[in-house]
């Protein structure tokens, strides 16, 4: 395959910080003739990783072969940074893909990738879409596993109340960052552990917009609960329509971090109002199943020797193509 070029860019300043986005461009790429464009938000629970992490290289060799050019942002991270802080970080992203690379783009992403492509699409701010992928996403912040405590992540943490202080330290005091790369050992990782007492202590939504006690409030009252300003952080709750552009879901039912119901939920939801969605399941496999390997789906060794979630691989690149052709 004939190699491609990647570029980075800087598309906004805040904090301090420029905020980058690396796009891969395939030979021949012109941005006047308006290909399609991919932009993919990377994972880590809004608390660690960057754009570079857990590479997709099924998505980004599929977007090589098409003639597609391939995007990734950074933003910034939780704890320092709020929600809208982030979700302003995404939209501009997009907003910057649509303006200097394609107007013709997807919106994708993966674990947390997929909520905040979920949330962008939503956003009012944000410039038309293609599609929406999410693989793996924790997409409703309302649902019970994030608005009710005592659920672990991996193992209980030792500490909680320590672990929380820090965080709440973190908010305080703490350095807004655009990047944390992923820990070679995830349970020595101070981050990690953070991520472990946010999911434990149910204490994302509180996070999120800096509202302490929402997440119980959440839970008690409903999401009613949450004040408007805060609402497009939770697009499965407030921001599902038939205005969405199709969807496509890609969920392994063996995911021990973030449940396959997640994709189930916003998969219901969004038959309901009438958007198109297909949502492929990966039978027996986990979390990050898609990024702990070199595929390249269109070469001939993964047309004879590719594993089994191949074709659900295979069947989401061939959603976002039907949807790239007739948009």
């Amino acid at each position: 395959m004939v190699s491609s070029e990647v570029r980075t860019h800087t598309y906004k300043v805040s904090d301090g910080l420029e905020l980058t986005i690396d796009v891969t461009y395939p030979p021949g790429y012109n941005e006047a003739e308006q290909k399609t464009a991919l932009l993919h938000f990377h994972g880590g629970f809004l608390v660690i990783g960057d754009k570079t992490s857990f590479t997709p290289h099924w998505l980004i060799n599929a977007c090589n072969r098409r003639g597609w050019a391939y995007a990734t942002a950074s933003y910034r991270l939780l704890p320092e940074a709020t929600g809208l802080d982030i979700l302003s970080d995404t939209v501009d992203a997009a907003n910057w893909v649509a303006a200097n690379v394609s107007k013709r783009y997807i919106l994708a992403g993966s674990s947390a990738g997929g909520y905040l492509a979920l949330a962008t699409a939503t956003h009012p701010n944000c410039s038309r879409t293609l599609a929406v992928l999410s693989v793996y996403g924790m997409l409703d912040l309302t649902s019970p596993r994030y608005v009710q405590p005592g659920r672990s992540l991996r193992a209980p943490v030792e500490n909680l109340q320590e672990a929380l202080a820090e965080i709440d330290l973190a908010i305080k005091n703490g350095s807004v960052i655009d990047g944390y790369p992923i820990p070679a050992d995830m349970a020595a990782d101070n981050r990690f552990k953070w991520i472990r007492a946010m999911h434990e202590a149910a204490r994302i939504p509180d996070i999120l917009t800096r509202i302490p006690g929402l997440a119980e409030k959440i839970h008690t009252q409903g999401k009613e609960a949450i004040p408007e300003e805060y609402r497009p952080l939770f697009p499965a709750a407030f921001a599902i329509s038939s205005k969405l552009p199709p969807v496509v879901l890609l969920h392994g039912d063996s995911d021990e971090l973030v449940m396959i119901d997640q994709s189930e939920i916003v998969a219901e939801k969004l038959r309901a109002v009438g958007v198109e969605v297909s949502f492929e399941v990966a039978a027996g496999q986990g979390h990050g199943f898609d990024a702990r390997e070199y595929i390249d789906l269109d070469s001939e060794d993964a047309k004879l020797h590719g594993k089994d979630f191949y074709a659900e691989l295979s069947k989401v690149i061939s959603f976002l193509e039907k949807h790239s052709a007739t948009a």
